[in-house]
């Protein structure tokens, strides 16, 4: 089973808005047009994986759903920081393909939704409401693995920039996670792509769509390429390749 992961797509209400002098809509009109080329079934469904507006705008919102509607696929979303959930939702819930990401089974997997958004705020932290609807949901997994997916990344990535607005308590949200010995996580925010664990809990960390900070940074340095990731999960495992368009 194969899902294309996009994040952090910073889409404004009219065509040709720009992000810091980036046109994020030319960037996912790149990034949608090379999944393509790669012909049917370069994926299954999508990971919309949060940040999918920058104005937080009804438009923004409809932009994304009309474009993502070419690639003909179930796009399983959840909102980040930049993103007003409400909004989001009323708009999506208009396209049958844009189903909120809860719980769901693909390919022997199930996949989490985990809320970590805190409104007005960049960085991240996950209510106790949400933390123990989570654990509920892991203790409920049967047979085969289970993936979380959230906004923030909850390991420090080595970029100051983002770092300084990552998932706060993070430790609560990790103690969960490995009492239910998760194998996987999935995140966006962070405009980068990294590869990490935590005691034996994989990290995956996609690049953003519209553009990426460069490794390292502390200040404003971008990275102009669009970025979006491929997974191949199997029963026993997975495989991720990060692309770039």
């Amino acid at each position: 089973m194969k899902l294309l992961q996009l994040t952090d797509l910073h889409l404004f209400a009219e065509r040709g808005g720009r992000l810091l002098g980036r046109d994020t809509h030319a960037a996912l009109d790149r990034v949608l047009a090379a999944v393509k080329a790669m012909g049917p079934g370069a994926a299954d469904a999508v990971l919309l994986t949060g940040d999918v507006s920058q104005d937080e705008s009804e438009g923004s919102y409809r932009l994304a759903a009309e474009a993502l509607a070419g690639l003909g696929l179930p796009v399983y979303w959840i909102a980040g920081n930049h993103d007003v959930r409400p909004t989001m939702a009323r708009v999506f819930a208009d396209y049958a393909f844009l189903r909120p990401l809860d719980v769901v089974e693909l390919g022997g997997w199930t996949f989490i939704g985990v809320d970590s958004c805190v409104a007005g705020q960049d960085a991240g932290e996950i209510a106790e409401a949400e933390l123990t609807l989570l654990r509920r949901r892991l203790a409920a997994v049967g047979q085969g693995k289970a993936a979380v997916v959230l906004h923030h990344h909850p390991l420090a990535v080595g970029t100051p920039l983002l770092d300084d607005c990552m998932l706060r308590q993070s430790s609560r949200f990790w103690r969960a996670a490995l009492d239910a010995r998760l194998p996987l996580v999935i995140c966006g925010h962070v405009h980068g792509e990294h590869s990490l664990s935590y005691r034996g809990c994989a990290l995956e960390v996609a690049p953003a769509t519209c553009f990426q900070w460069r490794d390292g940074a502390c200040d404003i340095e971008i990275d102009d390429r669009a970025g979006y990731r491929l997974f191949r999960f199997e029963a026993d495992g997975y495989r991720v390749a990060s692309l770039f368009a």
